[in-house]
């Protein structure tokens, strides 16, 4: 009986106490000093981070209770909880006393945060029983403003122009000579002696073309080569190189050759294991899959030896078959023939390129170097792929990977389908490693730069850069289009005074000084703003983000007049901007302003 009475005296005390807590709490007593030093809050790199502030009342918190602040972000349809905070007797001055609380708080910032809200509920808790009483959830911040999406990077919305990205290499930059003629002199597997055979009648039918002419030879470079299956590599492969140079002289001095074959500048280049012409080969071989070609190039990048190599690849199942079917293709002397005349002219490249494009080029109408120039006069798309692909069935170069690969990703961009984007990114990545594999050049990083930012991985993307912009300090126009990918993203990083400084160096396109007014805007430089934006509108006046940009830097100067003008013509030239401006926490102030409301619809 008396075990009955206490149980039931127990009861009453904690129905007391959670009677007492409940009213205290819901009457807001513990809950009226937590505030957030942002309102509304804002984002930042690509989180948003804030301090929340809170004063627990005297005689709240206790030895025997504790009080918990459970913060966290609602917006759609979800809510994401923050990180909880905990107060507890250790945590006031004095037994009794008022409990001060300040923290710094973060969340990564995701897509539809915009119109979301910071809500906060306290919960006082009874450390022995666990018995406890909780708050009604409290506003304390209502939207985000996401100022720094609004960085271009290449991206575009609908309704919008669909921007041009990445950098084709030029033809005079990898080409010194657009009468250069990329050759092959083939031979029998193990031996370095010259002899005709039919995989030779394209270097002797470009020979005789040079001779009846009466062209003059400027230089001849010469690399010999080898497969993976012939036996000592330095010695063949130099040996091949000089047989085909004593061949070549032979060869001009006895079918006329107008100058002197003896005085003809013969280049011998040293044999380097640098596995280019097998890495090509496999690359096109589709006799094997994606995943057993993954092998070779797993041993291709091993720190093995070239013998070792070797062994690790006879051990494939696909070996014979791939040393079969192309080997033969590495048995020869690489030969460049350099001759002292002007190039074609550009009428004369596009008239034979358009063989390729309608599929009746026989593959040698053009050289290699006249293929890129005349890729570089066909702006399309489609033509452009065609042209760059037969550069790379010549045996390939840097400039041919590269600029396919940025054809690749334009494509890209222009497709709906995800997944469609997502594989031909791939493939355009894969260009770009196999260009800088032949040739370490700041192209290539730029462009797997902005391969990263279509997939929106802008870390990967500013590494990629970065190494771009060390890599081009000689190439002026380049350097500057790196350092405006760089500022652009160090808006996202949030270093908004760094990109300043480096879209200063960057060329005067509407798209970059829109990013240099954002980010001077971002560092609260409003007068700076004001005429980078300026100037964007004047580079392009159909260009919606300049007039944006005013917009903005009108309303944080409470200019009614520009905020409304500017902000039309920003919304009359994309939709995206339109549907933006009617939810911009940096307009929150004219939200209900009937010219605002005016000017949006």
């Amino acid at each position: 009986m008396i075990r009955k009475i206490a149980v039931v005296v127990m009861i009453c005390i904690s129905a007391i106490w959670m009677s007492c807590s409940s009213r205290s709490l819901t009457q807001g007593d513990a809950m009226s000093e937590i505030t957030v030093d942002k309102q509304p809050l804002r984002m930042h790199n690509d989180s948003v981070r804030f301090k929340l502030r809170a004063t627990i009342p005297a005689g709240t918190i206790t030895e025997e209770r504790f009080y918990l602040i459970l913060p966290e972000f609602q917006y759609g349809e979800g809510a994401l909880p923050l990180e909880e905070i905990k107060i507890t007797h250790e945590d006031l001055s004095a037994p009794g006393q008022t409990a001060q609380v300040i923290r710094t708080l973060s969340f990564p910032y995701l897509e539809g945060m915009d119109r979301g809200e910071l809500q906060v509920k306290g919960l006082l808790q009874e450390s022995t029983s666990g018995n406890s009483v909780s708050t009604p959830n409290i506003s304390l911040a209502k939207g985000i403003v996401s100022t720094p999406e609004l960085t271009r990077v290449g991206q575009f919305a609908v309704g919008e122009n669909i921007p041009d990205v990445g950098a084709y290499m030029s033809y005079e930059e990898d080409f010194l000579n657009l009468a250069a003629r990329e050759l092959s002199y083939y031979f029998a597997k193990n031996s370095s002696y010259a002899q005709g055979s039919s995989k030779n009648a394209r270097l002797e039918d470009e020979l005789n073309q040079i001779i009846a002419k009466g062209q003059k030879i400027q230089q001849v470079s010469i690399s010999g080569m080898c497969s993976p299956d012939e036996e000592d590599f330095a010695t063949l492969s130099n040996d091949r190189a000089h047989q085909v140079e004593v061949w070549l002289v032979n060869y001009l001095s006895e079918n006329g050759y107008k100058g002197d074959p003896n005085a003809v500048n013969i280049k011998i280049v040293d044999p380097k294991q640098d596995w280019l012409l097998f890495r090509h080969l496999l690359r096109t071989f589709e006799n094997i899959d994606m995943k057993e070609r993954d092998k070779y190039f797993d041993i291709i990048y091993s720190e093995d030896s070239y013998e070792g190599k070797i062994n690790r690849m006879k051990l494939l199942p696909s070996y014979t078959i791939l040393s079969r079917e192309k080997f033969a293709d590495m048995q020869m002397a690489r030969v460049t023939v350099m001759l002292e005349q002007d190039r074609s002219s550009d009428p004369e490249i596009s008239g034979l390129a358009h063989s390729y494009i309608n599929g009746t080029a026989k593959g040698d109408e053009l050289t290699e170097a006249e293929l890129a120039r005349a890729a570089e006069l066909n702006p399309g798309l489609k033509e452009r792929q065609i042209l760059y692909e037969a550069m790379l069935s010549l045996h390939g170069s840097a400039l041919a990977y590269n600029n396919l690969g940025v054809v690749y990703l334009n494509q890209a961009h222009r497709m709906n389908r995800i997944s469609d984007k997502n594989q031909k990114v791939n493939e355009a990545m894969r260009m770009f490693r196999m260009s800088y594999e032949i040739n370490e050049s700041a192209y290539a990083r730029h462009n797997m730069g902005q391969a990263y930012l279509m997939w929106g991985d802008y870390d990967a993307a500013y590494l990629e850069i970065s190494e771009a912009n060390s890599l081009s300090k000689d190439q002026a126009l380049l350097n500057a289009i790196n350092e405006g990918k760089r500022g652009a993203l160090d808006i996202l990083r949030g270093d908004y005074k760094l990109a300043t400084l480096r879209l200063s160096k960057a060329p005067a396109t509407e798209v970059n000084l829109f990013n240099k007014g954002l980010a001077f805007y971002l560092a609260e430089e409003y007068a700076e703003a004001a005429i980078a934006f300026e100037q964007s509108a004047l580079a392009n006046m159909n260009y919606g983000y300049a007039f944006y940009g005013l917009a903005l830097v009108a309303a944080n100067n409470h200019d009614e007049e520009r905020l409304f003008e500017n902000l039309k013509k920003a919304i009359n030239r994309s939709p995206y901007l339109k549907n933006r401006a009617a939810t911009d926490l940096e307009f929150r102030d004219y939200f209900k302003d009937p010219a605002f409301i005016e000017a949006i619809l």
